[in-house]
Parts: C-alpha cells; structure tokens; sequence
C-alpha cells in the first residue's frame, strides 16, 4: 500500500512558474498548476520535503496509479452503481453547501473596536464558570409561560423534567459547570453570566429554541485566563456570531423566492 502514501504527497509537490505537464495518462495531464491547485496554494510550498528526482517520480508514479483506477472505475461503470452514485451527490451538495457559505462569510471581521468594546462589558464573565439548570422548548409562548409559572414558585427541575426537549431533561436541566464559549451561542452565555447564584434568565433565543436558565452556583476559574486569551475567544466568538447571522439572513432571503411547504406530522408518522 506504499504507492497510497505517494498519492497524498503529489499533493505536496513543490510549484514552479510553468504550464508544463509533468506527468500524463492518456488524455489526462498533470501540470505545475494543477498540484497549486490541490495543494491550496503556494503559501504551502514551504511545507514540502521533495528532494531527489527519484522522490519525484516515485510521488508521479502514485499520481498514475491513481489514474488509472479512477478511469477503471468509470469504465467499468461503478459511476451507475447506486451507492456510488449516492455518495457523489452528498459530497457534490456538501461541497456546493460549503463553498456558498464561505463566499457569504469570506469577509467578515469584527473591528478592534468591536474586540475592544466587547471585552470592556464582559471581561470578567470569562473568568469564572456557573452551575446550571435549562429548559429548551421550541414554543416561545410555552417558554414565556413556563418562565412565569417559575417566577410564581414553581419547581425548575420539575418543569424541565416535563417540558424540555433537551437532553439534560431527564436531570432535571441540569447542565453541570460551563464556561464562556461553551454552548456555542453568545446570547445564551451573555444570560447565563450575568445572573447571580439562584437567579433565573429572561426567556433567551437561539438557533436551537427558545431557552429559560437557571444558576445553581459560580466560582472562579483556576488559573485565571489572562486577557490576551480571552481577547482571542472573544474574537473568535465574535466572527463565529457574524457568520451566523449573515447565513441565517441570506437564507431567509432565499426563501422567500421559493414555493416551500412542509409536512411535520407526515414525517411524526414514521416514528
């Protein structure tokens, strides 16, 4: 299976200047600018450990390996097999999914006066984790109502336990210790650390549903982060937040030019 390691190298060939094909079968060629192309760029040239013009051949030889079972392959009409055909249609969508949102968030930066800003309001909500409990619906009405029979008295645990479609529900909500970044949505995180030991959140929205959260206790981390950490969670936290709203807003976008209808109880049939 030695020549399959050589497969992967001539992703890692030195590029040079030229058009010129280094290696062909058939009617397929290789050129310089194609192993730029696989390799993303000549940015990552210097990673490269080809020394020798038999380590040379050697890596095309691999590439010709290679070749030469993919055209097998189409001749032989594996491209019809279902499960093939299958399998290249996901990876062609995910391929297709990935490059659209890549293009939509390519540019997207906070300003150091955002960075800044951000850390001046929540510096020390990094410093600490929280103990807590959660309900997750996916009503806002049910939430706000829920929320308001536990401002009223009732029993988090019991109510979680009862509504939540979480997976803590069983526990009660009960989350165990979190700290900043962990939930993955900033406006969560935001609720959850500026409550006190005891205190209940508003209800608080994200893509997951419609959220009420409870702090059962804090304390501070051990060591503490130091502020140039936090600085780059807050950065990546932040580019992470405008990604997914500018995805979510061109989505809505695109919906709108689409006739869409959905049928959840036909899909409940099924279980």
């Amino acid at each position: 299976m030695r020549f399959i390691a050589y497969i992967v190298l001539i992703l890692l060939i030195p590029a040079a200047a030229s058009a010129e094909v280094i290696a062909s079968v058939g009617d397929v060629t290789l050129t310089w600018e194609d192993i730029i192309s696989m390799i993303g760029g000549e940015q990552n040239v210097q990673y490269l450990g080809i020394t020798t013009e038999a380590n040379a051949l050697e890596v095309l030889e691999s590439w010709v390996r290679e070749e030469v079972m993919v055209k097998a392959a189409e001749s032989g009409g594996l491209e019809s097999d279902p499960e093939v055909r299958d399998a290249i249609e996901q990876s062609r969508r995910q391929i297709l999914l990935e490059a659209f949102m890549a293009n939509i968030v390519k540019d997207l930066q906070p300003s150091q006066l955002e960075i800044d800003n951000y850390t001046d309001v929540w510096l020390n909500t990094y410093k600490k984790s929280a103990h807590i409990r959660h309900i997750i619906v996916e009503d806002e009405n049910l939430a706000n109502s829920l929320l308001a029979r536990i401002n009223a008295g009732s029993d988090f645990a019991a109510l979680a336990q009862e509504y939540s479609i979480g997976p803590s529900a069983s526990d009660g909500g009960d989350l165990g210790w979190i700290t900043r970044g962990q939930s993955g949505y900033m406006s969560f995180d935001e609720a959850t650390f500026r409550l006190g030991e005891g205190e209940v959140s508003n209800v608080v929205e994200t893509a997951a549903g419609f959220h009420i959260i409870k702090v059962i206790e804090t304390q501070l981390l051990s060591p503490e982060p130091a502020v140039d950490e936090i600085k780059q969670m807050i950065t990546m936290e932040l580019v992470q937040e405008m990604q997914e709203e500018a995805i979510m807003a061109e989505i809505e976008i695109l919906e709108v030019n689409h006739d869409i209808v959905l049928y959840p109880e036909r899909l409940l049939e099924h279980f």
